[in-house]
């Protein structure tokens, strides 16, 4: 069951909406409604290496994406961040032109990586168009490298990468990026994943490499220079949330190296 309302105080339009099972709401969205009729939906998330969730906080930081709404939900880890003093929620929203970025400081449960996609696709979808998703995490392969390994919904998006990223035989997508992965299907919307070798618990490297990718087929013009030349002094600011995304159920994304060359 949903119950939404929506307000409008000064010019700011903010829709609120519950999902519900029962008397529990599963899913709690509190946001300004997207400012464009067509929108681009960036997330990343804490897993392998906090690949996702370092990029999607690079780019909202680098190119000054405003915030403007919150998720909570009984799925997620209870908690707030304090960055400088002030409170936020750790499940958030931002927006910049027509690109809108999902960003979440806390794991995601397998639970919540197949409600909160869904529910969170279902708010959008009824108050703009969401032309296609970006996701970005990281897969661990026991190699040494960053390589940036592509996925996509449509042969069209499979062509569109191919010759940004590496293209594997078969990639298993664990996780909430799955999650995004499959309700993108579902609802028929274009998706492309870009997964970044890591065998780090902390890796802004890799970070770096998915944005490169990213940044150079949408034409972000994003410099991840100052990411990299940041990595030993943020490392240790992350390394908390690296140990609790270790606690949590959410499993590695990974690949069978014979299945990648078989």
């Amino acid at each position: 069951m949903e119950k939404s309302s929506q307000a409008s105080d000064g010019g700011t339009r903010c829709a609120v909406n519950a999902f519900q099972a029962g008397d529990a709401p599963l899913v709690r969205v509190s946001a300004e409604i997207p400012s464009s009729k067509e929108t681009v939906l960036v997330a990343g998330f804490p897993g392998s290496g906090l690949v996702g969730s370092i990029a999607v906080q690079y780019l909202v930081e680098s190119l000054a994406f405003t915030h403007i709404g919150n998720i909570v939900s009984p799925l997620l880890p209870a908690g707030s961040l304090a960055t400088s003093g002030l409170a936020q929620a750790p499940f958030r929203l931002y927006e910049k032109g027509n690109m809108l970025v999902v960003l979440s400081d806390v794991p995601i449960s397998d639970e919540g990586s197949c409600v909160i996609p869904a529910k969170l696709l279902e708010w959008l979808c009824a108050r703009t168009v969401v032309t296609e998703i970006i996701l970005v995490g990281g897969v661990v392969t026991g190699g040494d490298g960053e390589r940036v390994f592509g996925v996509a919904t449509t042969t069209e998006g499979v062509e569109k990468i191919k010759s940004h990223c590496l293209i594997l035989p078969a990639l298993n997508i664990t996780g909430i990026t799955g999650g995004f992965l499959t309700e993108a299907c579902m609802r028929k919307i274009p998706a492309t994943g870009f997964l970044v070798e890591t065998n780090f618990d902390v890796d802004p490297r890799a970070s770096a490499a998915g944005l490169s990718v990213i940044s150079g087929i949408y034409g972000l013009g994003l410099d991840t220079a100052p990411l990299i030349a940041q990595a030993d002094s943020i490392e240790p600011m992350l390394q908390k949330l690296a140990e609790d995304v270790k606690k949590s159920d959410v499993p590695p994304t990974s690949y069978d190296e014979d299945v990648m060359y078989g």
